[in-house]
């Protein structure tokens, strides 16, 4: 969300209200104002400050997969844009009803990669805790996504993230900026991590971002970026098809900030087309009929349907599938990777640490 900035200056009185209203509420709870719950086990809460497109899903699925070699991981989200209310186990569901409207995008992806792990979403997070852990007593460290400001649980690790072309230090509370608070609320992290940095980005200076982030000398600081997998081909239409810098990509995105994939995808192929929507955009069979009509009605040039892994999620509705599947479809898989080897260990240490103390100490 950026504002013009006659229209930020307007708008920064509410922003100012809006940001102390958080800070109180945080401040409240800090001093046990508010009861907040805290499990027996270790809870990793991944989280931001500002709304949208910082990368928690691919963090939170690298933070799976490196804590699922040395214990028994479940998984908890609110499941963002989901339909469906109260607590779903995604483990228990018939897999012809688990879609993105009954457990949100995000979760079902990381369902997907991890299906043998338990997950959950639950608009409450206590709820969801104490119901994931009656289906897996067993379970060693639940890894919570999109809960920073989610007060009524107090998670056991704390990582935020920020990022690289947005941090939080220029931006402003809500509805000035992005912000959901000030950015003093990082105090309670316990690490951050700067995400989507560029390939060809500047020098990093550790201690100029330290000093802007506003980081406390316990807190670690660490510089992620995406690597892109070649496009894997998900319907039987793409299935034949070798794509080469020539194929006629159309691009369909329904993420915060596609800027990042549109270059990696700018330097692979020479003709895109882009067609953009909405953070969590629930697609429509109006949407995917003007696709068809506008792009593949003629078959010239022989165009191929691009998207990412979440937007995939949300185009396999029961409604949707057949339509889509009719369209050569392919999809670009993301991984998550460490500016610094250092800096990689550093962070899986941090994790697999906090889970063997928190055993220790049972």
């Amino acid at each position: 969300m950026s504002r013009p900035f006659k229209t930020r200056r307007f708008l920064m009185p509410l922003a100012w209200i809006f940001g102390n209203i958080a800070r109180l509420r945080r401040w409240a709870y800090h001093k046990g104002l508010f009861r907040s719950y805290k499990a027996d086990i270790p809870v990793v809460c991944v989280g931001n400050i500002a709304i949208g497109g910082t990368g928690k899903t691919p963090h939170a699925s690298f933070i799976t997969r490196c804590l699922s070699g040395c214990a028994h991981v479940a998984m908890l989200s609110r499941g963002y844009g989901r339909k469906s209310k109260g607590f779903v186990l995604a483990n228990t569901t018939p897999a012809a009803e688990l879609n993105a409207n009954l457990i949100g995008d995000e979760p079902l992806l990381l369902h997907q990669r991890f299906p043998a792990l338990p997950l959950a979403v639950a608009e409450d997070r206590e709820e969801g805790i104490r119901r994931l852990l009656t289906f897996a007593p067993g379970t060693d460290v639940i890894v919570m996504d999109d809960a920073y400001q989610h007060l009524s649980v107090t998670p056991s690790l704390r990582i935020i993230l920020t990022e690289y072309a947005r941090p939080y230090f220029r931006d402003y509370p809500l509805p000035a900026g992005r912000l959901r608070e000030f950015p003093d609320a990082v105090r309670d992290a316990d690490a951050v991590l700067v995400t989507k940095v560029p390939e060809l980005s500047a020098p990093i200076d550790r201690d100029d971002w330290r000093q802007k982030l506003g980081l406390a000398e316990h807190q670690p600081l660490f510089f992620t970026r995406y690597t892109y997998a070649p496009p894997e081909p998900v319907t039987e239409q793409a299935c034949n098809i070798v794509l080469t810098p020539d194929s006629n990509i159309v691009l369909l995105t329904g993420i915060a900030n596609p800027a990042p994939l549109y270059e990696h995808i700018r330097q692979q192929f020479r003709h895109i087309q882009h067609v953009r929507f909405s953070d969590h955009h629930n697609y429509s069979e109006s949407d995917i009929q003007h696709i068809r009509q506008t792009y593949f009605s003629n078959n010239s040039g022989h165009p191929i349907l691009l998207t990412t892994e979440k937007d995939w999620m949300r185009l396999q509705t029961e409604r949707l599938k057949k339509n889509v599947s009719l369209l050569p479809v392919f999809i670009l898989p993301i991984e998550v990777d460490f500016l610094f080897e250092n800096d990689r260990n550093e962070f899986i240490n941090i994790l697999e640490h906090h889970v063997r103390r928190s055993e220790e100490k049972n």
